[in-house]
């Protein structure tokens, strides 16, 4: 699955503490859960899947993330991951009229 890949630098001595990357976590837990619960209607912002999934590999890459850490990040790119599968397969339905 593409969204369990995270890519680290080879030097840990240049990535952030992981204790000054919970607020950024928290704030990408928060945005990715209104970003898969949106509407249309509710769609203010034009900020896609691809741009929160980008933010959760650059969080990944840039701070010294623990177990946990990580494992937040894996599980909200799955979660966004199914989400644009879901969104493609409801689209396509949608279009495809016998």
């Amino acid at each position: 699955m593409v969204a369990t890949r995270i890519e680290t630098p080879a030097d840990v001595g240049t990535l952030r503490s992981a204790s000054l990357a919970d607020v950024e976590l928290e704030h990408l837990e928060r945005m990715v859960q209104y970003v898969v619960r949106r509407t249309e209607t509710d769609d203010v912002s034009k900020l896609d899947y691809d741009y929160w999934a980008k933010r959760l590999r650059k969080l990944a890459q840039t701070y010294d993330l623990v177990t946990t850490q990580r494992q937040r990040v894996i599980a909200l790119l799955d979660l966004l991951e199914r989400e644009m599968l879901y969104q493609a397969r409801s689209l396509k339905a949608a279009t495809f009229q016998p």
